[in-house]
């Protein structure tokens, strides 16, 4: 504009103009830096403090995208570490159950409620035979099976009356109970033993003494520990060689015993152990263990509900899922959370047997245990809870102080750049007056 008018203007008025029309620019720019707060608005005003405060900025935009997921990862142990004390609530009140069971359903210790007890139990199974001096019930049976199928179906018989005790493969420990059995026998039967595990090692595998070594190597081997044990000569000597290892005791016809593969087809003696069973197996008794019992199994089904439930967003740490926190933008510095499967079964929580003593007893050793290892993993979820929140804090700090470097670099002072629109506005009010007065020509500001 001031090209066009630069024929018909004086050079003094035309230097004035030019600056006019400068100080116009620099007072839009300056209106614009107040009206956005910044100093540095485009590369353009300052390159080094332009670029500088972008990348600041973008990295604070990637820390608050990490810090969404750090939140996230808090709400997931949070919830976790809700659930885990309603599951160990819930273990504190199967706990009551179980001590106001053992004080209802067996008030007495004494021989004539064993007596009754044995009884009740006898009168309802005369085709087992009982043995005091033992304390347990016999029964031989006829089926043939391998042995790994005897123990399965001696495993699944119950006792009538008493149904929820079931029996094992006769495990002998005394000359005493060999006769027993021995005085059952319509043919050769299986025993609970075996070396199936480590060879030459043989246990008792089944019933009370589950775990329980009786007798090292070959027939030349010896007891362990002054165990019974009743070999015959030569036995047990792996007769069918590596092929078809002769890993399962049983007894003989003639009262001894012997080693024979799994799937020799053999009868079985079933033995049920008079630990197992109810001091007060009357008709009431049994009534209310059930009753007992079922509360007991729902408590643990609501275990399992809330080990199910006590999920965010897809991720469970009570069903054994793990979680993965990001702290930085890179990925390069994470926090691995482990899960923990806490439904029942997991925790061991399996026995519902509520007429026998001392299986109730040791329901009460499975609760304890649990809440054992509930209680370590609550102390991992509270720790890893803080590493998190302090990753949180610190990665707030960082975002702060990354916007406050970005700021600097590029926030102008508000009464500084106020001021210096005003000492523009001055400087062209004073530049119009000198325009005007040195060219007498009062409309010379429509020109611009």
């Amino acid at each position: 504009m001031t090209s066009g008018i630069g024929s018909i203007l004086p050079p003094g008025l035309k230097d004035q103009l030019v600056a006019i029309k400068q100080a116009d620019r620099r007072a839009q720019e300056a209106t614009n830096k107040l009206a956005t707060g910044l100093d540095v608005n485009s590369a353009v005003d300052n390159p080094q403090n332009f670029f500088t405060s972008q990348f600041l900025q973008f990295r604070s935009n990637d820390l608050s995208r990490v810090i969404d997921g750090i939140g996230q990862s808090i709400r997931t142990v949070q919830v976790a570490s809700d659930g885990l004390e309603a599951v160990l609530d819930l273990i504190d009140q199967a706990e009551a159950l179980i001590l106001e069971g053992l004080t209802d359903l067996f008030p007495a210790t004494d021989e004539e409620v064993d007596e009754r007890a044995i009884d009740y139990i006898r009168a309802r199974n005369g085709d087992k035979g009982y043995f005091p001096t033992l304390g347990n019930f016999y029964q031989n049976t006829t089926d043939f099976a391998t042995w790994e199928n005897a123990r399965i179906n001696a495993e699944n018989a119950g006792l009538n009356g008493v149904p929820e005790v079931t029996g094992h493969l006769a495990t002998i420990t005394s000359q005493e109970e060999n006769d027993v059995v021995f005085g059952l026998l319509t043919a050769t039967s299986w025993l609970g033993g075996s070396d199936d595990e480590v060879e030459g090692v043989w246990r008792w595998v089944v019933g009370p003494e589950a775990g329980q070594q009786f007798w090292q190597g070959l027939s030349t081997g010896s007891a362990v520990n002054g165990s019974y044990e009743n070999w015959a000569p030569g036995e047990p000597n792996q007769f069918f060689g590596p092929g078809n290892p002769e890993n399962f005791a049983h007894l003989r016809a003639d009262g001894l015993w012997n080693d024979l593969p799994n799937n020799s087809n053999l009868n079985y003696i079933i033995e049920w152990g008079g630990d197992l069973f109810v001091q007060n197996p009357d008709v009431n008794v049994s009534a209310a263990a059930m009753d007992t019992r079922d509360d007991y199994l729902d408590i643990l089904q609501q275990i399992d509900r809330i080990a199910i439930d006590a999920n965010y967003r897809g991720i469970g740490l009570l069903e054994g899922d793990d979680m993965e926190t990001i702290f930085n933008e890179d990925r390069t510095s994470t926090l691995v959370t482990e899960g923990i499967d806490a439904t029942t079964n997991a925790l061991g929580l399996v026995r519902d047997n509520f007429i026998s003593k001392s299986e109730m007893t040791k329901i009460l050793d499975d609760l304890d245990e649990a809440r054992e290892v509930l209680r370590n993993y609550g102390r991992t979820l509270q720790n890893d809870l803080g590493t998190i929140t302090n990753r949180l804090d610190f990665t707030r700090n960082v975002i702060n102080v990354l916007d406050s470097g970005s700021d600097d670099l590029t926030v102008g002072d508000q009464n500084a750049l106020g001021a210096e629109l005003l000492a523009i506005q001055t400087r062209q009010a004073i530049q119009f007056s000198t325009l005007a007065f040195s060219a007498n020509v009062p409309t010379v500001a429509t020109l611009l």
